[in-house]
């Protein structure tokens, strides 16, 4: 109806010519008055897609964005995300956490790619984690499961890398299919390099598991590359320095994860390009293992 009225408005004046006996203000009067009419309709229809949009968005970004828990199973956790796209949380970067029968579980990974289309991909690895991360005997199935679940929603050039994490006693296990190594933090921050390379899911990974040693005291930082892509001025990475090694430390797990957003952000001169999201661990203290615990690769 708006676009008929806007269209006969549109056509109406060139039949008022110079031989209308009317004076042309009376005549423009109602096609302003319309018009007038017109935009308001217009902007409230506006008004009101943009609320079911956001509205929409506000309950996406509830399934994708889990309520993250500060202890499960055992492990102190505290997360924080970010999307590089400004006034966004949805993004190419997914977390979460799920309590098995073995221990805590959890996944991080990020999504080729920005926008729409990996935060797809992104629930479709969320949704396909969810369904079998307290059943899979282990994370080496685990990761193969999730390959095959998210090979639908794949494109020719798509591809997620992801880190999953499974907290036993004095340690976790971790599988890392082409993602950044997580952070140990103890008497000092160790990069966990994956003892052989492991290609992201998409792309025929091989995935297998290898254990590090946890004290009570350690401290186990999982990250996107939003973090290492953070540069300063000259394009270098935050240093890994004692004043990383004291904000990861601080005294509680929340205050770190603020700590370290604080230095990212005073370290940071270019504009925010990549998603970020940062998990932080600590397990709780355990009974030593029973003789018979599975062994693994152990770092």
């Amino acid at each position: 109806m708006v676009t008929v009225a806007a269209l006969a408005l549109t056509l109406l004046p060139p039949f008022l010519g110079d031989g209308s006996e009317l004076p042309h203000f009376l005549m423009r009067t109602p096609i302003v008055a319309v018009g007038g009419l017109l935009c308001v309709a217009l902007a409230r229809r506006h008004e009101r897609q943009r609320a079911d949009v956001n509205r929409i968005t506000r309950i996406a970004e509830r399934a994708m964005i889990p309520s993250w828990p500060t202890e499960l199973g055992g492990v102190h956790l505290a997360a924080h995300t970010r999307s590089a796209t400004l006034g966004a949380r949805i993004s190419g970067d997914l977390h979460e956490a799920i309590a098995t029968a073995t221990g805590a579980r959890l996944i991080i990974g990020d999504v080729k790619g920005h926008g729409l289309d990996a935060a797809h991909l992104s629930a479709a690895v969320l949704s396909a984690f969810r369904r079998t991360a307290a059943t899979a005997p282990d994370l080496v199935c685990l990761a193969r499961d999730l390959d095959t679940r998210i090979g639908p929603d794949l494109g020719p050039e798509d591809f997620v890398t992801v880190l999953l994490a499974e907290f036993v006693p004095g340690g976790v296990l971790l599988v890392n299919c082409g993602h950044p190594g997580p952070i140990r933090i103890g008497s000092r921050l160790r990069v966990l390099e994956p003892p052989r390379p492991c290609r992201p899911l998409g792309l025929s990974p091989d995935p297998y598991v290898w254990r590090v040693r946890l004290l009570p005291s350690d401290r186990l930082l999982l990250f996107t590359d939003g973090l290492t892509e953070t540069r300063d001025r000259s394009g270098a990475q935050l240093p890994f320095d004692e004043h990383l090694h004291a904000a990861l430390t601080a005294p509680t797990l929340e205050e770190a994860v603020r700590d370290l957003l604080d230095l990212l952000r005073g370290h940071a001169t270019r504009t925010r390009s990549d998603d970020l999201t940062l998990i932080l661990a600590q397990p709780a203290p355990h009974p030593p293992s029973s003789p018979g615990a599975r062994h693994h690769h152990e770092a």
